[in-house]
């Protein structure tokens, strides 16, 4: 009894320590704005903006609907408020770090582990793998980056479903309640499920427990196949789900299907190198890069990939030698290597290479470090051991902290970004992008112009140099850019619709509307295509085809305030008064502070002759710091004496 007890207060005190540290590690994040593609999947994704659609958040990118259901939650509570969204993330890699102390002790307590001398530090061995995992400074791309949640997710429900198989076939072998065992696996392959709906890269889940079972689980020769082929049934899923439904990482797969099948070899042998840079990042995490510059491999005897090879063929060898005395570091590494499977293979993905890949394999890396250390030291010198996990908890811990301080601003990342990758076009670009949106045009365009330098046939770096010409009313540079943009890239709608918004500040508005129909016809759900053609057909006078457009965008974006306001003013061009009230009335109903739409309010009501709710409303305008002209004033003072008080 006083041992179960001690038992309860070492987790408790372990799962504070873990909650504490990760705290403190990721305390400098929680204000980053967003980044890179959390752009286009969070901050501009419509999708998210209302939780009740489940259909639109299944369409975002069905493989990820859980994801995305999370990142409507968010939306739900705090809109864009960075602040949630990095909570919600650091929550799940605490909590991730905590199955991982679950998981490595329920690793020890099977019968293949009982003969084993790990077993006398069994709970600081649980406690510092936990740790490691944690505060591991390459954690900090999928912590940080908010749209990694899609791999935090996955890795939370990837780890419960193990930790829940564990218990279940252990309460199995120890012969309990049939009902227990049936409730923890029920709940596993629920929580299998889920992992495979947060990101692909779960659909190794199948494979770790068949590892999980011959090396810890089976109790005779052979593993409880049982048990397992529930879990392989689950693996079509995913691919099924990506062919039928095709979202955007689709194309990765048809690239492989439809591409000469070379392609998906030379991504294969780079990866032999790849694996290696990612070896010595986790040993070592110095030098750390959002957007790393690697060159894809073109045969397997260049001395790069054949040593990287060789070097790994050796780490697989050691890994099943090491199996019958060192059976938790064998596993450990076979952990490493099953993980990074779905990116690190013959499946070509569009980047090389991505720190965030190593959120999961560093949990086989953690129980490896750990358990290697051990072994090492034994018993004999149990305090060394100690130390050495320490220092290195230690190290890793404000290595990480002192990571997350270059993901402040994007200025400070893409900067950090260009030094380390200084012949990628990427970088340069998104760092431009980045100056654009301070309002720092010049050093903007001498960035994409570096972009455009390194990769002539890079269509977005033309694209975000037109807008910056844009930007200086060069709209004769803008166009050329948008031009070539276009000719590199036929089917860019985003250059179609920016070459439109020039043609209307240059009064071509035929032209223009021909630029958003081309748009449009290539994303059909494009809002600043339909929010310009509605300006470009309203500066036509053909009211009805703007207020259409207008009402498509709110249809998209039921929060989209200009939509209201644009729809609002032709309708009163129109003489349709009510509707354009309707429309002043939502605007204001979104911002309660937004002076102009009062205004605007106040003019209608106005020309609906209801004076005291254009006076109420003039009042609200003015004290939010909108300046009314006196011709106005002047004019409602002829029908209606200004009021004392306005309830």
């Amino acid at each position: 009894m006083i041992s179960k007890i001690l038992n309860q207060k070492y987790k408790i005190l372990s799962i504070s320590a873990l909650i504490l540290l990760g705290v403190l590690i990721y305390s400098n994040t929680f204000y980053n704005p967003f980044y890179f593609d959390d752009v286009f999947y969070v901050n501009d994704n419509f999708a998210i903006r209302n939780i009740g659609n489940l259909k639109a958040i299944w369409s975002s990118f069905p493989s990820r609907f859980i994801t995305f259901f999370t990142f409507a939650l968010n939306y739900n509570f705090n809109a864009l408020d960075v602040f949630g969204y990095h909570l919600f993330n650091l929550i799940i890699h605490l909590l991730s770090a905590i199955l991982v102390f679950w998981l490595t002790t329920l690793i020890l307590s099977t019968p293949a582990m009982q003969r084993n001398k790990i077993l006398f530090v069994s709970r600081p061995v649980a406690l510092f793998t936990s740790l490691i995992f944690l505060s591991h400074p390459l954690q900090t791309e999928s912590v940080t980056y908010i749209w990694q949640r899609c791999t935090l997710l996955a890795a939370f429900f990837y780890l419960l479903a193990l930790c829940l198989y564990f218990k279940s076939r252990l309460l199995q072998i120890n012969s309990e309640s049939a009902a227990k065992v049936k409730i923890f696996y029920i709940l596993s392959l629920f929580s299998a499920v889920i992992s495979m709906f947060s990101k692909e890269n779960s659909v190794t889940l199948p494979l770790m427990i068949i590892l999980c079972e011959f090396y810890f689980l089976k109790t005779s020769k052979h593993i409880k196949w049982k048990c397992v082929i529930p879990f392989l049934v689950l693996l079509p899923i995913i691919p099924a789900v990506l062919f039928f439904a095709k979202p955007e990482t689709f194309g990765d797969v048809q690239r492989l299907l439809y591409a000469p099948t070379a392609s998906g070899w030379h991504y294969f042998i780079t990866q032999f190198r790849v694996i290696i840079t990612y070896l010595r990042l986790v040993f070592i995490p110095i030098n750390q890069n959002l957007d790393y510059d690697y060159p894809v491999m073109k045969s397997m005897f260049q001395p790069q990939v054949f040593l990287s090879f060789i070097a790994l063929s050796l780490i697989l060898f050691a890994a099943f030698k090491l199996y019958k005395k060192y059976k938790l570091t064998s596993f450990a590494i076979l952990w490493f290597f099953i993980a990074l499977l779905p990116e690190s293979s013959i499946i070509p993905l569009k980047d090389i290479i991505f720190e965030h890949r190593l959120y999961l394999p560093i949990a086989g890396f953690s129980i490896f470090l750990v358990s290697s250390l051990y072994y090492l030291f034994q018993l004999k010198k149990i305090g060394l051991f100690f130390i050495a996990l320490s220092v290195i908890t230690s190290a890793y811990s404000f290595m990480a902290y002192q990571r997350n301080k270059v993901w402040k601003d994007e200025i400070a990342l893409w900067t950090d970004t260009v030094i380390k990758s200084p012949n990628k076009a990427r970088p340069y670009n998104n760092r431009g992008a980045a100056y654009l949106k301070q309002g720092n045009i010049n050093q903007a365009i001498a960035d994409f112009d570096k972009a455009i330098q390194i990769n002539p046939d890079y269509a977005e770096a033309y694209r975000d140099r037109g807008v910056a010409y844009y930007s200086k009313d060069s709209f004769d540079e803008a166009i050329a850019n948008f031009v070539k943009a276009i000719q590199i890239s036929s089917n860019y709608a985003d250059a179609y619709s920016n070459r439109g918004v020039v043609y209307v500040k240059q009064g071509k508005f035929d032209q223009a509307i021909a630029d958003f129909n081309k748009a449009i016809q290539i994303k059909p759900d494009c809002t600043d295509a339909y929010s310009n053609r509605g300006v470009a057909y309203a500066s036509k006078g053909n009211l009805n085809e703007a207020i259409a457009d207008f009402s498509r965008v709110i249809q998209i974006n039921p929060s989209s305030i200009d939509a209201y306001i644009n729809r609002a003013v032709a309708c009163i061009n129109k003489g349709n008064i009510n509707q354009a009230i309707s429309d002043f009335s939502k605007v204001i109903q979104i911002d309660h502070d937004y002076a102009y739409a009062y205004y605007n309010r106040a003019v209608a009501y106005f020309y609906n002759k209801d004076y005291d709710k254009s006076w109420s409303d003039i009042y609200r305008a003015e004290k939010l710091g909108y300046k009314v002209g006196p011709d106005f004033l002047e004019e409602l003072k002829k029908y209606s004496n200004s009021p004392n008080e306005i309830k």
